[in-house]
């Protein structure tokens, strides 16, 4: 996902869809952690913290065969 840094006053923000705040179950006034890399001439940010991450990946890796289940019914 790209996300474009907007001004706000003297600082800039960047814009989290509400969508992904709710998936992520983000409020107003929660820390995030933001990862940025340079490939090329393009930077890549990531709005989701690395340990709420690492929860989804192994909640993902243990009920990996239910969910498939689920998907195919």
């Amino acid at each position: 996902m790209q996300r474009k840094l907007i001004k706000v006053g003297t600082s800039a923000a960047v814009l989290i869809p509400k969508a992904l705040m709710d998936e992520q179950k983000m409020k107003i006034g929660d820390t995030v952690h933001i990862e940025v890399s340079k490939k090329a001439s393009t930077a890549a940010k990531s709005a989701i913290d690395s340990e709420v991450l690492e929860w989804t990946k192994k909640i993902r890796s243990r009920y990996a065969p239910l969910l498939k289940k689920l998907a195919h019914s």
